[in-house]
Formats: structure tokens, C-alpha cells, sequence
């Protein structure tokens, strides 16, 4: 099944195609206030680039949030007017897990930290020791200033809202709490399609029309 991932709910949006556990190609989409110029130009070049079409495409997966309220309107629209004209599945996932799904067989709880604006973040924490990532209690939003009393040790936080309040953060956490590196707290796409290609073969898509974003706080 070749299945297209499109994230565009962070800041480092990216595209990929996967068939089964393979990568057929990955773009990257550099920055969010460019996602409405460089969305569909990026699934052009990636569909050209691997010899496919449109119509090759069998599923799609989309992360439904949290995180910047464009840029999901942008990826959510898109990726539902192609499950709906192409009349395949669709899987919208959620961000915070994706992320911590880029630790695989981790023994550590994964924290997973989105920049909310307004010295706040999207919050998540997970098991990361099976194939899937399994929830340590509900996503929430709160102050940064919050988390040094929110965080338990041993933890391994990541997410870009670790690299955007890493200077505030530095010096008042416990010491095992361990930092992902850099390169490592940006959504890739090919993540997005693993845990997709997951839900499928457990049956879990949402019908276009029913798929909504997941903001954690009402938009302005």
C-alpha cells in the first residue's frame, strides 16, 4: 500500500511516500508561512521524483494537531480533498504522538513538547517501548513556566518546543531528565506514515468529512 504523510502542524512541515515499510522519498517543507505556496508544489515534486501519480496513491495520513492553527487548516484541507476525490482511507494522527514515535524501544517515558505561543506548550507523555506509543495521560497545554514541577524524572523530553524554550528550560530541570538531540525534535513524515500503515491494518481511518483538528485551546 503506498501511503502519502503530509505534517504540516509544525514549524519543519515535510511530505513522504512509503509503500509497506519501504521510503519511496521525503520532502521537506522548510517553514510553516510557506505552506500554502509550497505544499502542493512539494507533493508534485515528490510524486514526480518517485515515478508516481496521483492516482498511485492507496492512503493518507495527515497530523490533526496540536500546533500552528494555519498550518493544520492547510494540511487537514489538503489532505481531505485527496482522500475524497481519490476515494482512499484516511489517517489523521495526532503530533505529539508522532513525534515520540521517532524514539522506537525506548526504556525511558518520552515527553514531547509543541510551542503553544505565549510562553505556553502543547504537552504530551508517552510509553515508547512497543511498536506504537502509548499515552501517560491526556495532552494538556500549560505555561513553560510550569514544567519544571510538571516533568518527573527519568524522562527524555523532545519536540520543537524544547529547541524554541530550551534557554528557559536549561538549569531548571532534573538532571535525569535527558534532552533529544536537535535533529531529532522535528516531525518527519515517514514517522507520520509508519504509524499510519499501523492504523490501517487495525482498521482505524476517519472519513474525510469527520476529521477535524486538534487544537488543545480554542482558535482566535
Amino acid at each position: 500500500m503506498v501511503i502519502l504523510a503530509l505534517d504540516t502542524a509544525t514549524d519543519r512541515g515535510s511530505l513522504a511516500l512509503m509503500a509497506e515499510e519501504r521510503l519511496l522519498g521525503e520532502v521537506s517543507l522548510e517553514s510553516q508561512g510557506a505552506y500554502l505556496t509550497r505544499l502542493l508544489p512539494g507533493l508534485e515534486g515528490l510524486l514526480g521524483s518517485t515515478g508516481l501519480h496521483l492516482e498511485d496513491l492507496e492512503a493518507i495520513a495527515v497530523s490533526r494537531g496540536p500546533g500552528n492553527f494555519t498550518g493544520l487548516r492547510i494540511g487537514l484541507a489538503t489532505a481531505k480533498t485527496l482522500a475524497f476525490a481519490l476515494g482512499c482511507p484516511l489517517v489523521g494522527l495526532s503530533t505529539l504522538e508522532t513525534l515520540a514515535a521517532q524514539f522506537p524501544c525506548q526504556p525511558l517515558p518520552v515527553g514531547v513538547l509543541i510551542d503553544a505561543k505565549r510562553q505556553e506548550v502543547y504537552l504530551g507523555l508517552y510509553s515508547c517501548q512497543e511498536a506504537e506509543p502509548q499515552p501517560l495521560g491526556e495532552p494538556v497545554r500549560l505555561p513553560v513556566a510550569a514544567l519544571p514541577q510538571r516533568l518527573q524524572p527519568p524522562l527524555l523530553l523532545t519536540g520543537p518546543g524544547l529547541t524554541v524554550y530550551g534557554d528557559t528550560l536549561a538549569g531548571a530541570l532534573h538532571r535525569e531528565i535527558h534532552w533529544a538531540p536537535p535533529e531529532m525534535r522535528s516531525l518527519r513524515a515517514p514517522t507520520l506514515a509508519r504509524l499510519a500503515r499501523l492504523r490501517l491494518q487495525q482498521g482505524l481511518t476517519t472519513p474525510p468529512q469527520q476529521l477535524i483538528p486538534d487544537y488543545l485551546r480554542p482558535a482566535l
